[in-house]
């Protein structure tokens, strides 16, 4: 499949850790414009490719550890709404997409949530100290990406009417999901089409290239970020629901050309959601409508393809 890359480094906005809120306002007209023109936004963050490719490789390295093994922390009921967020680790072949005929994906990973940092319920974060290195670094690549995922937030929430209340994204419900591919064969389909159920997503740098969007017009391509500092940040389906359809979800999938025996790749990306107990909310026609239902309903109601529902 034929699909054209998409440059964005030194195209996107630089938006410098040093200086995020600054950087962040300044770039708010170039992000509006690339929501409107693509259907998701971009940024380059000097130096975050290098912190996340540090944490991807811990996990990798996790991943292949015998004493102690990720296996001892393996999550099988997904979510875990008492507290917000899924946190846990996911074993190889665990994941079976909604388009895959019943094909898991060639993946193992983790979910590491603001409630696992902050070892909610206690306990939640055992899987972090028998990893230290990889705890370490997942702790920081959290706190800058969620920072940078409010600040998105707010931009696309500057496009909405009047009266529309914060997207009062949760911490302690927000996850990072950092996945390790393996053993893919001759499969070009690392992750069918899809588009997640989360307010919003940040895609960080993976370490190598497969990522694939489709824009407004219907045709796909595919962003240069493996290897740099380009972050991109997903419409997702709560926001869809949230914006009465002002925003749709931003929909990608993964291919990759055949390869050798023995390839992996490490991708990650931030889940960001509101409170799972606070209610859902829409702008219907420029008025506010609050739902009996929440947003923990709400992903109930779509979770599928991992585990069990609890």
């Amino acid at each position: 499949m034929d699909v054209p890359l998409m440059e964005l480094s030194g195209r996107a906005p630089v938006v410098r850790l040093h200086d995020i809120e600054a950087d962040m306002a300044a770039a708010t007209d170039a992000i509006r414009s690339q929501l409107t023109g693509w259907g998701f936004m971009a940024a380059e963050v000097p130096g975050i490719g290098e912190r996340v490719e540090a944490m991807m490789n811990e996990f990798a390295a996790a991943c292949r550890a015998t004493g102690p093994s990720l296996s001892d922390y393996a999550y099988d009921v997904v979510p875990q709404l008492a507290v917000g967020g899924t946190h846990g680790f996911f074993p190889y072949n665990s994941e079976i997409p909604r388009l895959a005929n019943g094909v898991p994906d060639p993946k193992e990973f983790i979910h590491v949530s603001g409630a696992m940092i902050g070892d909610q319920p206690p306990g939640a974060a055992d899987v972090l100290r028998a990893f230290p290195a990889f705890g370490t670094r997942a702790a920081e690549v959290f706190d800058i990406a969620f920072r940078l995922i409010s600040l998105f937030g707010e931009v696309v929430r500057g496009m909405m009417p009047p009266g529309t209340p914060e997207l009062d994204l949760s911490h302690d419900a927000t996850n990072l999901r950092v996945i390790h591919y393996r053993d893919v064969g001759d499969r070009q389909v690392l992750a069918h089409e899809h588009s997640g159920i989360q307010m919003l997503g940040l895609q960080l740098p993976p370490s190598d290239q497969g990522l694939q969007y489709v824009l407004h017009d219907g045709t796909w391509v595919e962003p240069v970020i493996a290897g740099t500092d380009v972050v991109l940040c997903n419409i997702g389906r709560m926001l869809t629901s949230a914006s009465d359809g002002r925003f749709r979800p931003s929909t990608h999938r993964v291919h990759t050309r055949p390869m050798p025996a023995g390839y992996e790749r490490l991708s990650s990306v931030l889940f960001a959601y509101p409170q799972h107990k606070a209610r859902q909310w829409k702008m219907v026609d420029g008025e506010l409508m609050t739902l009996n239902s929440t947003w923990g309903d709400f992903i109930e109601s779509r979770f599928q393809g991992l585990g069990k529902q609890s």
